[in-house]
């Protein structure tokens, strides 16, 4: 698995044999993180419109992680 982009304390880009997940940090007192493997469209749609795109998705699960819950990924190991 890969770094592609990273945001301190906001979200990390993983590459990992083709599929992107993105890692955001979420909550306030609590934090944790989401991690949704993007979909063909959202793939797409980052290839076309670069960090822009990563940086508004980014916020879109920050605003509203339990809309994403459901695509939550446990990350591949690190190597």
């Amino acid at each position: 698995m890969k770094k592609k982009i990273e945001k301190n304390w906001e979200y990390t880009l993983y590459e990992n044999d083709g599929a992107f997940i993105l890692s955001v940090i979420c909550g306030s007192v609590a934090l944790y993180t989401i991690n949704v493997e993007l979909n063909e469209l959202e793939k797409n749609t980052f290839f076309e419109l670069g960090n822009s795109f990563i940086e508004d998705f980014a916020e879109k699960i920050r605003q509203n992680p339990s809309f994403f819950k459901n695509r939550h990924r446990d990350l591949p190991s690190l190597q």
